[in-house]
């Protein structure tokens, strides 16, 4: 059991409210009632939960532009609820489809996956006819080894994970996320931060299109698409642990952090990215493939009559005989 301590308007009384009255005064708006939101946290929170750091957890979405503006809304908030606490922990969730700083391990796994053919073949095929524009660069050719000026170690290598399709909003958005974890782990906080899988969630799969390459991912191992209560499983577990466990990276002061040469390192220590890393091809470049691999299997005797009639049309403009007899 547990205490749900929500902000309600000011000058009312919800002790003598039903429940729909109580949720007609409840709640906040995060984009204009950003500097209330901070003052509640700061100082009405303190007065109900003693003793215990305050956890606060940015897991928003808006389309388009709006997302930006929420996470910098978000950003103002934990800046400031971190300036005056000390004890504040940090959350966040990070994409797959962005920029990370990866293990050297997932970079020679990649590679081994192109070697090993570990995508469908026709795919390949067909990249070769088109130029190579299908499937474009391998992945492990766009992990970019960067080499840490003072620091005694391996290179960082940093993955292309960007997906155009998503925007350069979306973009801003987690990348104001990763300043914000950065900034407040090394400073101290304790940051959860973990890279979490492609998942199907119903805000995704309700387009048809993302539906679709969602559906042939699989195709390009070692790529996974997981259910929506898998990565929730499995998030929640490593945010458990990286809240309550002092030994865990999410802990600046902890042994594995010490090992760390560039805090970046943070997002790929718990990486549950679902393959995105490892797989032979650019997450931005197997979509099409994927959602072709998924349609193709789908409607699969469909498409057979249409590719037997597209031949025979092509014999019949170029010859004038429809059937081979």
């Amino acid at each position: 059991p547990g205490r749900l301590i929500f902000p309600v308007k000011k000058g009312s009384d919800p002790n003598n409210m039903s429940q729909d009255e109580l949720a007609k005064i409840s709640g906040c708006d995060l984009l204009n009632n950003t500097p209330e939101i901070a003052n509640w946290l700061n100082e009405v929170i303190p007065k109900y939960v003693k003793d215990s750091p305050l956890s606060i957890g940015n897991y928003t979405y808006l389309d388009g532009a709006l997302h930006v503006q929420l996470s910098l809304a978000c950003d103002g908030i934990i800046n400031r609820v971190c300036a005056e606490k000390n004890d504040t922990m940090i959350c966040f969730l990070c994409t797959p489809t962005d920029n990370h700083v990866v293990t050297k391990e997932a970079y020679e796994a990649s590679k081994e996956a192109l070697k090993t053919g570990q995508f469908p073949s026709w795919a390949s095929i067909l990249n070769s006819i088109v130029g190579g524009k299908l499937l474009g660069k391998p992945n492990y050719s766009s992990m970019k080894a960067v080499t840490q000026s003072g620091a005694d170690s391996d290179p960082l290598y940093i993955i292309d994970g960007i997906a155009v399709a998503q925007g350069p909003n979306y973009a801003l958005a987690k990348r104001m996320q990763h300043w914000r974890a950065i900034i407040s782990y090394t400073s101290g906080h304790k940051v959860s931060s973990n890279v979490a899988p492609s998942t199907a969630t119903l805000s995704v799969v309700h387009n048809a299109q993302f539906a679709a390459a969602y559906g042939g991912m699989h195709l390009f191992k070692p790529m996974e698409v997981m259910y929506q209560r898998t990565s929730l499983s499995v998030m929640g577990a490593l945010m458990i642990n990286d809240l309550r466990n002092e030994e865990s990276a999410s802990n600046p002061k902890s042994k594995i952090a010490s090992k760390f040469t560039n805090p970046y390192q943070l997002f790929s220590y718990n990486s549950f990215n679902g393959g995105v890393w490892r797989c032979s091809y650019k997450i931005n470049n197997i979509g099409v493939p994927s959602a072709l691999s998924f349609y193709i299997g789908q409607y699969k005797y469909p498409v057979i009559i249409a590719g037997v009639n597209l031949l025979l049309g092509s014999k019949w403009l170029i010859t004038g005989k429809f059937l081979p007899f």
